[in-house]
C-alpha cells in the first residue's frame, strides 16, 4: 500500500511534539525526585523531635514537618501518575507511527524517517532507530527510563516512610504505605505499554524478569507493610514479630560512643548529648505534650523544664538534666528515668515496671503507677509518694527522707537498707520486706550544713516556683524547724507494720501469690482501661526485681516455684496470666531460670 507522506509528517510531527512536551515533564520529574532524596534525606531524629519545619526552596517558606511529610509522597504518587499517562499517550503514537512504517518497503527509508525523530530516550526505546531499540543502547536507554520511572519513585516512598518512621503518627505512616501500594499498581499498569514492537526481551526471558519484578514488589510490599513498623502499632503487637531482621533493620542497640542506632534504619528516636533549651538565659524548652515517643534514647541530653504530659513514653531511656520536667499523666511503663530530676512532676504517671535512679528531690509522684518499678537507690528526699501505687516495687538503699508517703500502696515491696528519716505518711506495707530501716541517718555530710545541702540540690533547680517548691519539700528536714508532721514514721510504726505480717509458711506463700496475682492483673483495671495497658510491664519489672542479688532472700524455694508456675501458665493460655502477654524469648527464659536461684 503507498503511504501517503503527508500523513505520515503529520503524525511524526505529532509524536515529536509530544515527546518534547514529555521530555520537559521527565526532566521535570526527574528534578522533583531528586528534591524530595534530599529533603527526606537531611530531616534528622532532632528534626522529627522537635518537630522542625521544612524549608521549600526559592519560596523560602516554611512547612510544618507533620505537613510536609503527609503531602510530599501523595504529590509525588499523582506526579507520577499523570507523567505515566503523558507517556502512554507517547506509546501509542509511537505504537500507530510503527504500523504506518510497516508498508514502507525499503527497510533504509524506514531507517531514515526514524531518525528524524526526537531524541528523548523514551521515544527513541519505543520507535527509534533499529540501533536505539536493540544492543547496548536500546537496554542503557530501558535502564535509564527503569530507573527514573520505576526504581528511584518506589525508592523515595520508601524513604519518606523510612524517615518518618520515629514519629510515630500512624495515619501518616500508612498513608505512606497506601502511596507504595497505589504507584506499584501504576508500574505494572502503564510499563508494559512502554515497549517496542522488537522489544529484545521476549519468550522465556520475559516471564523470568516478569517473576523478577513480581518478587521485587512483593518484597516492597513486604518491606512498607510488615518490617517498616514502629512501637505500639497494631501490626507490631498482633502480628507475629519477626525479630532477627526486625533488629537487623530497625531495631538494633544504640551504640554507646557513637549515640546512633547499630540497625541499617531506626523505628525510634535516637538522641544522646544534646541539649533541647531554646533560651538559655530564660531556660525555655520545649513541649512535647501528648507525643508518642515510645522506645525513644535520650541519653544524656539536657531536657530542664520540658513538658512530657500525657506523652506516651513506654521503655524509652531517658537520662541527664531533667530538673523541673513534667511528666503528668505520662506513660512511663518500662522506661529508664536516670539522673537529676528534682522537682520533677510525675503526677499520676504511669511507671510501672520502670527504673527510677537517680536525684529526685523534691519530686512529685502523687497517685503514680510503679507497681514492679526499680526504684533501688533513688534519692526521694522530700519527695511526695502519697497514694503512689508502689506494691511490687524495689526501693533497696532508697533514700526517702522527709518523703511523704501518706496513702503510698507498698504491698509487696522491697524496702531494705532503706533511710525513712522524718518521712511521714500512713502506707500499707501488707507483705511488705523492710529490715535494717534506718530512721536516724539524715541526708547531709557530718562536715555540711543541711543549708548547704539544700542550697546546692534547689540551685540545681530551675529558678522560679519550681525551686521554691523544692525548698518548700525539703523544709521538712531542716533541723531547726519548730514544726513535724504528726504522721511520722518513728521506729513504733515500723515495729507494728513488722508484727502485724503473716508469718512462716503462710506469709511465704501469701507474698508468692500477691506477686503472682500483681504480675498477672493484666488489661481490666480501671487504671489500663484509663491509661492504656500496663502488661507485659508489672510481670516483667516484677521479674527483674525477683531476679537481682539483693531480692534472694525475699522469697524461698517454694514461693519462687508458685510465682513461677502461676506466670507460665500464660504461656499456653493467655487468660490464666494476661499479665504475660507481651513476653519475650529472653522473659520466658529469665522466668524458667527463676526457680533455679537459690534463695
Amino acid at each position: 500500500m503507498a503511504i501517503d507522506a503527508k500523513d505520515l509528517g503529520e503524525l511524526q510531527k505529532a509524536l515529536n511534539e509530544a515527546a518534547g512536551k514529555a521530555s520537559v515533564l521527565w526532566t521535570t520529574f526527574i528534578i522533583f525526585q531528586f528534591y524530595l532524596a534530599i529533603a527526606f534525606g537531611s530531616v534528622t531524629h532532632r528534626d522529627l523531635f522537635l518537630e522542625t519545619p521544612i524549608k521549600l526552596p526559592l519560596l523560602n517558606v516554611d512547612l510544618p514537618l507533620v505537613g510536609f511529610f503527609a503531602v510530599a509522597s501523595t504529590v509525588l504518587l499523582i506526579f507520577h501518575f499523570y507523567v505515566f499517562l503523558q507517556l502512554f499517550g507517547l506509546a501509542s503514537k509511537a505504537k500507530n507511527h510503527n504500523t504506518l512504517l510497516t508498508n514502507v518497503p525499503d527497510e533504509s527509508d524506514r531507517q531514515y524517517i526514524r531518525q528524524r525523530l526526537d531524541v528523548f530516550p523514551i521515544l527513541q526505546f519505543l520507535a527509534g532507530p533499529r540501533d536505539q531499540r536493540t544492543g547496548f543502547v536500546g537496554f542503557s536507554l530501558r535502564l535509564i527510563a527503569w530507573i527514573t520511572l520505576v526504581a528511584t519513585p518506589v525508592l523515595i516512598l520508601l524513604q519518606a516512610q523510612v524517615t518518618f518512621l520515629p514519629y510515630h503518627r500512624a495515619w501518616i505512616v500508612w498513608l505512606q504505605r497506601v502511596t507504595v501500594l497505589i504507584d506499584l499498581a501504576l508500574i505494572w499498569y502503564f510499563w508494559i505499554h512502554l515497549r517496542s514492537v522488537d522489544d529484545p526481551i521476549k519468550g522465556v526471558w520475559r516471564k523470568a524478569w516478569i517473576y523478577l519484578g513480581g518478587a521485587g514488589t512483593l518484597c516492597v510490599v513486604i518491606f512498607s507493610t510488615y518490617l517498616a513498623t514502629f512501637p505500639g502499632e497494631w501490626m507490631k503487637t498482633h502480628l507475629p514479630e519477626p525479630s532477627e531482621l526486625q533488629a537487623l533493620l530497625f531495631e538494633g542497640n544504640v551504640d554507646r560512643m557513637r549515640g546512633r542506632p547499630q540497625s541499617v534504619f531506626s523505628n525510634r528516636l535516637v538522641l544522646t548529648n544534646q541539649s533541647f533549651i531554646v533560651d538559655p538565659e530564660k531556660l525555655v524548652t520545649h513541649s512535647f505534650r501528648g507525643r508518642d515517643l515510645r522506645l525513644a534514647v535520650l541519653n544524656f541530653s539536657d531536657l530542664r523544664k520540658a513538658d512530657f504530659s500525657g506523652a506516651q513514653l513506654q521503655g524509652a531511656r531517658l537520662s541527664g538534666e531533667l530538673q523541673g520536667a513534667s511528666f503528668l499523666g505520662a506513660q512511663l511503663q518500662g522506661a529508664d528515668l536516670i539522673g537529676a530530676l528534682q522537682g520533677a512532676s510525675l503526677t499520676g504517671a504511669q511507671l510501672q515496671g520502670a527504673r527510677l535512679s537517680g536525684e529526685l528531690q523534691g519530686a512529685s509522684l502523687i497517685r503514680a503507677q510503679l507497681q514492679g518499678a526499680d526504684l533501688s537507690g533513688a534519692q526521694l528526699q522530700g519527695a511526695d509518694l502519697s497514694e503512689a501505687q508502689l506494691q511490687g516495687a524495689s526501693l533497696h538503699r532508697a533514700e526517702l527522707q522527709g518523703a511523704r508517703l501518706s496513702g503510698a500502696q507498698l504491698q509487696g515491696a522491697w524496702l531494705v537498707n532503706v533511710l525513712v528519716w522524718r518521712a511521714s505518711g500512713t502506707p500499707n506495707l501488707y507483705l511488705a520486706d523492710f529490715p535494717d530501716i534506718d530512721i536516724h541517718q539524715k541526708p547531709w555530710k557530718d562536715d555540711e550544713t543541711f543549708g548547704e545541702w539544700r542550697d546546692a540540690i534547689a540551685n540545681s533547680v530551675p529558678a522560679g516556683p519550681l525551686r521554691a517548691r523544692v525548698i518548700e519539700q525539703l523544709a521538712v528536714l531542716d533541723p531547726t524547724g519548730k514544726k513535724e508532721s504528726k504522721d511520722l514514721l518513728d521506729q513504733r510504726y515500723w515495729e507494728r507494720a513488722h508484727s502485724s505480717q503473716p508469718q512462716g509458711e503462710e506469709f511465704w506463700g501469701k507474698r508468692a501469690m500477691f506477686l503472682a496475682d500483681l504480675a498477672c492483673s493484666g488489661r481490666g483495671r480501671l487504671a489500663d482501661l484509663w491509661w492504656g495497658d500496663s502488661t507485659p510491664y508489672v510481670a516483667r519489672g516484677v521479674l527483674q526485681n525477683l531476679q537481682s542479688r539483693e531480692f534472694k532472700e525475699f522469697l524461698d524455694a517454694g514461693a519462687r516455684k508458685l510465682f513461677t508456675d502461676r506466670l507460665l501458665e500464660g504461656k499456653s493460655d493467655s487468660t490464666a496470666c494476661p499479665g504475660v502477654r507481651g513476653f519475650t524469648d529472653t522473659d520466658w527464659a529469665d522466668l524458667s531460670k527463676l526457680t533455679l536461684t537459690s534463695p
